[in-house]
């Protein structure tokens, strides 16, 4: 599985490769700068700047990695859910100190991911697995600063991502002040409510919630031990600087869900 958005297909630009197989129908286009990944048409699943690896021109991709504005630790990082493998080519080229995991399900994905999307090399301190990250996360004896979830079957969530199970293995791979983004795209109120009672049975009530306006994706960020208190202005503008992130704009849409607000 892999995650993406539904939207409207570009109308200029060219498509360098196009591929039918069991799962989808994938596409690679290209518009000036920017290479896309599509499945089925109209959906963009992972999005470059060709010519500048430290430029992450998709905003949900950007708005998956609000975490950063915490300023938190960051040595090793698992991405569930390669797709073009976008944010592990950002945060190579950001912090090329970090070591990366990533897990991907699907060969055909993660071979383009090499090939097309320039995923880190393999001198780099950057892994891609092909697996099953449920496998995957069993045998693993890493912890790690950030895990991101970020996979999809038919243009929803699998229901495993938010089960117990899964959950708790995460939460055991997260380093004292790591944290879990989980990109979710549930179909109606009820299926995320219950998402995130199930998220909040495991981590605690405290825990933070983005929105994405134009998209249907929400972010759930849960931690290890506690979510950290949003940070100031100027700190803020200085984590932007740091990444090439507007983090003012993310906080903003920050929703906290907290113990007063538990569900009973």
């Amino acid at each position: 599985s892999w995650a993406g958005q539904p939207v409207p297909r570009m109308t200029a630009g060219h498509c360098i490769y196009r591929e039918e197989n069991d799962d989808a129908h994938l596409e690679i286009w290209e518009d000036d700068d920017r290479r896309s990944l599509w499945f089925d048409d109209v959906i963009l699943q992972s999005e470059i700047n060709i010519h500048d690896p430290a430029v992450l021109p998709n905003p949900v991709n950007r708005a998956m990695l609000a975490h950063l504005m915490f300023g938190l630790g960051l040595q090793r990082v698992l991405l569930a859910g390669c797709g073009g493998g976008a944010i592990a080519r950002w945060l190579h080229a950001r912090a090329p100190g970090v070591h990366g995991d990533a897990i991907e399900v699907s060969g055909t994905v993660a071979r383009l991911a090499r090939e097309y999307f320039d995923f880190p090399p393999p001198d780099s301190r950057w892994g891609l697995k092909v697996a099953d990250v449920r496998d995957y996360i069993v045998i693993s004896k890493r912890r790690y600063d950030y895990i991101l979830v970020d996979l999809e079957d038919n243009q929803t969530t699998p229901r495993w991502v938010t089960e117990a199970a899964f959950l708790e293995a995460c939460r055991n791979h997260l380093s004292a002040h790591g944290t879990l983004t989980l990109n979710l795209l549930l179909d109606n109120a009820t299926m995320i409510s219950e998402a995130l009672l199930r998220v909040r049975r495991t981590f605690g009530s405290d825990i933070l919630l983005l929105s994405n306006p134009g998209h249907d994706n929400l972010l759930v960020l849960a931690f290890r031990s506690h979510a950290p208190q949003t940070p100031s202005s100027d700190e803020l503008i200085a984590q932007g600087r740091r990444w090439g992130i507007d983090f003012a704009s993310l906080a903003n849409r920050l929703t906290r869900l907290n113990a007063a607000a538990a569900t009973p």
